[in-house]
């Protein structure tokens, strides 16, 4: 009877120093696991380099954590604050490497605001010019516009056959009114209401062979001005 009860005494010793060693093991597997999937490698693409050497910097207080729970909403914060990024996408490359992929707004148009030029983007932002050199040839808009009134005109505008890139001065109205002057000095003032009927019959205009005008007038609903400035 001693005798069985010193064995099981000894199969609960064993029993218990396999359970801690098992028990360390796990930890300190679970710890090699959570370094071995640390965040260590950020790249971003794009952009040109300076821009995405700059953002990649921005992001490296991500590093060290882990892959599985980076947090979009804090990267989406960062990201944010260059105004000119249309849309990015995030690529987990396992065990430990992050790309992103952004993507810039196209740029539609320049505009003055508080006596400081600023790009209109696709994004619907109003960008500012210092980082950038290739505005100078986008047409200019006047008048107080947001930047989300203006992409909607674009919008409306390229769906047409109406050629946008020809396009050299947009002027907004208080009235809600829009009028475009293109690069051949043909001037176009279109209704407040109907805009895309408009534009659609600007189009036949322009087209015809016998048109020799400067000045296209749809303001007043069922009557077409053709005149000479």
């Amino acid at each position: 009877m001693h005798q069985s009860t010193d064995k099981k005494k000894s199969y609960l010793f064993l029993f218990l120093i396999l359970f801690f060693l098992s028990s360390i093991n796990s930890q300190i597997f679970i710890k090699k696991k959570e370094l071995f999937y640390n965040l260590n490698s950020i790249e971003v693409i794009g952009l040109d380099e300076q821009t995405n050497a700059e953002i990649e910097k921005k992001l490296n207080f991500i590093k060290n954590t882990s892959i599985f729970f980076i947090d979009k909403e804090i990267i989406k914060d960062q990201i944010n604050k260059y105004n000119f990024i249309e849309k990015y996408n995030i690529f987990k490359i396992y065990p430990s490497k992050i790309i992103f992929e952004l993507k810039q707004a196209d740029f539609l148009a320049q505009t003055i605001k508080n006596n400081k030029v600023y790009i209109i983007g696709s994004n619907n932002n109003f960008i500012e010019i210092e980082r950038f050199d290739n505005y100078e040839n986008l047409p200019i808009v006047y008048g107080k516009f947001t930047a989300k009134e203006f992409t909607y005109f674009v919008k409306i505008l390229k769906q047409s056959e109406l050629n946008y890139n020809n396009i050299n001065e947009i002027f907004f109205y208080p009235s809600g009114r829009i009028d475009i002057k293109n690069k051949d000095n043909l001037l176009i003032r279109f209704p407040i209401q109907n805009l895309k009927e408009a534009i659609i019959i600007v189009n036949k205009i322009i087209k015809n062979k016998n048109f020799k005008n400067n000045l296209i007038d749809l303001r007043v609903p069922n009557q077409l001005i053709l005149s000479n400035e």
